[in-house]
């Protein structure tokens, strides 16, 4: 424990004595977590006191004082923003410029159950005043681990996280997606997409004039939501498909209109979500999600009546003949540095692989002049050398799902040969075919590969289902997530303090035991509201309409939920791959969000004095 975890303890009971000092909150003008200056030279109850035995306020506090804990956790947008109240929940828009501790309801006749309640009370004060600053993570999986090029520590951001036991010893194949794999592209190919798609609506579909003044905003959605073809909304699945949030247009819908359009609950039957929701889960749909929130928010607010069905379909049209037409292809090829990041490892890693004995796949729905031109740029020109199979205009997911025979195609002129394919040569290309044929003719086990693409759907999930391929994502909102999380105090602190919430709920309904009277009820939805409060915070950091991709509410998203049953490795960049070996044994470990049970907070709360006990005992003896 470290050392200033101790006066914890100095009490009987191991509790703080003094009182919760309500005028001092966070301060997060630049992601640092501060508390007054002014009140450095009197902390709590060394403030003087005023006549009567109160003490004295503080003028900068009283003006720059929110509301109380429980009023400041829902307040108005505006009157144009009616539906931002979301039943009991958080709403999205939150002042992270001040926040206060949140102040603990007591159960009116259960001593036990507000002891715990005192020590979760406490605890949270003193993460909140940085008295204690305990890891998020114990060390072991920290991200401390070393690099097999340089030696040097490297960040949580760039491990690989494991949902299942793979074992790259077994490994005699390492398949490659190219777009969002092999390839990362800047957010300028989002916009440039946009501008295309929105150019299409004008021209060709003749919508309104006023649309060409949109721009994308990636700050609005967030992949893994789905679009309701029947009504045009974007909504958030839980992992058990409810619809815990959605958006018209740019406007949030409220929980009465949710529950009202389907029939009484949120979530949709088995039998109708097929038909009607269309899931968003690659990058490139992003732009649908703006594009299609942006054309919507503006006929509503126009007024100009529309059918949300056809709207969803024509804007899903237009984003599509970006890809369909190759525009977005050659508008790449023509600035590859601004469009493809270059990444500075991928040659290593793939000359490693092929080094220590395993062979290289690339299949890939691009087409070969797009997909040559680019690994040309990030490998060099000699890149096919590296690859024993090179698969372009593969059609994912029916790659998976169909059995077609593969044709060549000239390396030279792009031309497709006519002649019947019974082998492959390596350095070779190939076009349309079928992972059937393809591991026919290779005479490849499905076990013995492991495939990596930034798809869930078109690459991993029916690799994985129909012939037992090892999987691997590429999510780059891992890093992007986290690197957020480490530069937000509020972050932080919001984690911690749903940390600590969440245990303590756990520890009350054990001293409440079997049956339940009215008064635990209200207390346990009191702590649940709280809970889920701190848990809107968090995601707010992350991103302010729908948090984060891998969370809904309280339980997993939709697609962390398909992400940890399809793929078996996931991983921010493939670049990460560099920090280990070829022969890697990766084991099951929670994922990048997983909390741990053993740290000091929760062991506060419990009681457990042991720990401190023989740490001073220690620290006496030496």
């Amino acid at each position: 424990l470290p050392p200033n975890l101790r006066q914890l303890y100095q009490s009987p009971l191991g509790l703080r004595s003094r009182p919760l000092n309500r005028a001092r909150f966070l301060h997060n003008p630049s992601s640092q977590l501060l508390t007054h200056r002014h009140h450095r030279k009197f902390r709590n109850n060394d403030r003087p006191l005023e006549k009567g035995g109160m003490r004295k306020s503080c003028t900068k506090c009283q003006a720059m004082s929110p509301p109380s804990a429980s009023s400041s956790s829902h307040p108005d947008q505006s009157s144009e923003h009616p539906d931002q109240h979301h039943g009991n929940k958080a709403i999205r828009t939150i002042d992270l410029d001040t926040l206060f501790v949140p102040e603990l309801p007591s159960h009116p006749n259960n001593d036990r159950v507000n002891k715990i309640l005192q020590r979760c009370q406490n605890a949270i004060e003193m993460v909140y005043t940085k008295e204690v600053d305990p890891p998020l993570k114990p060390p072991s999986s920290r991200g401390k681990f070393q690099s097999i090029e340089d030696g040097k520590e490297k960040s949580l951001e760039n491990k690989i996280f494991a949902n299942s036991y793979v074992n790259l010893g077994n490994i005699d194949v390492v398949g490659f997606d190219y777009d969002y794999t092999l390839v990362s592209y800047s957010e300028e190919l989002q916009s440039t997409i946009y501008d295309m798609a929105k150019t299409t609506l004008v021209e060709k579909m003749r919508y309104p004039t006023n649309l060409a003044q949109f721009e994308y905003d990636p700050t609005f959605a967030i992949r893994g939501l789905a679009v309701d073809m029947e009504t045009g909304w974007l909504c958030q699945l839980s992992y058990s498909s409810d619809v815990v949030l959605a958006y018209n247009g740019r406007q949030r819908i409220s929980d009465e209109v949710l529950l009202d359009t389907y029939s009484g609950t949120s979530t949709i039957p088995p039998n109708l979500r097929n038909q009607r929701l269309r899931p968003l889960n690659d990058l490139f749909s992003m732009v649908e999600a703006c594009l299609l929130a942006d054309v919507v928010d503006f006929f509503v607010k126009t007024g100009i009546p529309f059918n949300p069905k056809l709207v969803v379909e024509d804007v899903l049209k237009a984003v599509g003949s970006a890809h369909v037409s190759g525009s977005m292809h050659r508008a790449v090829l023509q600035d590859v540095d601004k469009y493809i990041e270059f990444p500075p490892h991928l040659r290593n890693i793939l000359e490693r692989f092929k080094n220590n004995g395993k062979k290289l796949w690339l299949v890939s729905n691009s087409q070969f002049w797009y997909v040559d031109a680019g690994m040309r740029h990030v490998v060099g020109d000699d890149w096919r050398e590296l690859f024993e199979v090179v698969v372009v205009g593969a059609s994912k997911p029916g790659f998976y799902t169909e059995n077609s025979p593969f044709r060549e195609v000239s390396a030279r002129t792009g031309r497709i040969k006519f002649k019947s394919i019974e082998s492959l040569e390596e350095g070779g290309v190939y076009t349309q075919g079928s992972i059937q044929e393809l591991l026919r003719i290779t005479k490849t086990s499905g076990s013995r590969v492991l495939y990596l693409g930034d798809s869930l759907f078109a690459d991993l999930v029916e690799a994985r289902r129909l012939y037992g391929i090892a999987t691997g994502a590429i999510i780059s909102e891992v890093r992007q997530e986290m690197e957020k999380q480490k530069g937000s105090a509020m972050w932080r602190y919001a984690r911690l303090t749903t940390h600590v919430l969440q245990h303590s709920f756990r520890l009350i309904q054990e001293e409440m035991g079997l049956s339940r009277t009215e008064e635990d009820t209200i207390l346990l939805d009191k702590l649940e509201r709280e809970v889920s409060r701190w848990r809107h915070i968090q995601e707010h950091v992350i991103n302010a309409n729908f948090g984060s991709i891998f969370r809904s509410d309280l339980t997993v998203s939709k697609f962390a939920a398909s992400m940890k049953r399809h793929a078996d490795l996931y991983m921010s960049s493939i670049q990460n791959l560099r920090f280990y070996s070829t022969e890697q044994r990766f084991y099951p470990d929670g994922g990048h969000e997983s909390v741990p049970f053993n740290d000091p907070l929760l062991d506060f709360i419990i009681g457990d004095d042991s720990a401190i006990i023989a740490e001073q005992q220690d620290d006496d003896h030496r």
